[in-house]
């Protein structure tokens, strides 16, 4: 789609013929353009909170494949969707120039396209980076086109914000010793959505409960086998434990159907609607415990990957109240979660037997 439409934009932007009309009033306030393929739930949380504590005026342009309506917020003044490359310069052409640009990633194509466009500050914001997945090298073609990309974000950026310790792992891994400004900004929970926790710990019918991406058994498991549930699901449920999933609400349709099966036939699985993400605490706030089980042994991810990533869920989690189960293989949320008493480190070989486990803790305490 991108290509096909790639020559049509290529020759309005030629011919300097704008994309549809955008506010040309300059504002007094301090105009922040956020741009990036997929919107991931991280940075309308963070515009919301920006947008609170100063006098912005903020602009998103995101891919119309990668807007997701649930991760958004009315803190975003305006928002433009982009079809093509050819498109978002159109669009940033029209535009009047902003105060700063920031970029979301882990793709960064598109940020890198901004950031040679547009002649002002740009920022890179990074959670998952590319180069910690499966190095320098990986099999997979669109990873390796994007690889480039990633590096000169990296490494022209006026500043980093970075989510998670992967990207002091990259600038290893790419040979980046000339490092732009880095900020570690990690990822938190948020003082609106947080809940009081009071449903009642019953160890005879205990819910644990699954909030992000899932994957279905058509996918290829060494990118995507920590997502593949269908594993989890069968060992939980031998031992009467129920498991709740909340896909993501940028998860394709294609991964649900499996599951949504799969939780026709089993009474101790159950497969629930997205849910936007200022609800979602409130939603996981009616289990017993978050979990994250993601495993080194269940793809071929990196150790790296694994070590140093951060995700949301366990954000949201906390949001919620609940406790988390969280796999030993992720060090850093791991760390986390022991650092702060908030939940139970598990091995891969002791999901078999959670359930005994987990009936015996002093859940209240």
């Amino acid at each position: 789609w991108d290509k096909s439409t790639s020559l049509f934009d290529f020759l309005l932007y030629q011919l300097s013929f704008s994309s549809n009309a955008l506010r040309n009033e300059r504002a007094s306030t301090k105009r922040i353009v956020f741009v990036g393929e997929f919107l991931p739930p991280r940075i309308p949380r963070m515009a919301k909170w920006l947008k609170r504590e100063g006098d912005y005026y903020f602009i998103l342009l995101c891919h119309q494949r990668g807007f997701v309506e649930k991760y958004t917020d009315p803190s975003f003044d305006e928002t433009h969707l982009f079809r093509n490359n050819w498109h978002l310069k159109r669009i940033l052409k029209k535009m009047v120039p902003p105060d700063l640009v920031h970029g979301f990633a882990p793709k960064s194509y598109y940020c890198n396209v901004a950031r040679k466009s547009v002649q002002a500050p740009y920022i890179h914001d990074m959670q998952d980076v590319y180069a910690t997945y499966y190095g320098l090298s990986p099999d997979l073609n669109w990873l390796k086109k994007e690889l480039p990309h990633e590096r000169e974000c990296l490494e022209n950026a006026n500043g980093i914000v970075a989510h998670s310790m992967e990207v002091n792992v990259s600038y290893r891994k790419y040979g980046i010793h000339s490092k732009p400004r880095a900020l570690f900004f990690p990822l938190y929970c948020d003082d609106d959505f947080f809940q009081q926790h009071t449903k009642t710990f019953n160890p005879k019918e205990i819910h644990l409960v699954y909030a992000g991406g899932v994957a279905g058994s058509h996918r290829n498991a060494k990118q995507y086998g920590n997502i593949q549930f269908q594993g989890l699901i069968k060992t939980l449920s031998e031992q009467q434990l129920h498991l709740h999933i909340y896909p993501s609400p940028s998860n394709i349709r294609a991964d649900y159907e499996e599951y949504e099966a799969i939780a026709a036939s089993n009474p101790f699985f159950h497969f629930h609607e997205p849910v936007a993400q200022q609800d979602l605490a409130k939603e996981l706030g009616k289990y017993d415990f978050g979990i994250l089980p993601f495993f080194k042994d269940l793809s071929e991810q990196s150790a790296d990957k694994l070590n140093y990533a951060t995700t949301l869920k366990l954000f949201n989690y906390l949001e919620a109240g609940i406790p988390i189960l969280v796999s030993k293989d992720i060090f850093y949320q791991a760390w986390i979660v022991q650092r702060y008493r908030v939940g139970l480190l598990i091995a891969h070989e002791e999901v078999k037997d959670l359930g005994a486990k987990i009936k015996l803790l002093p859940y209240h305490e």
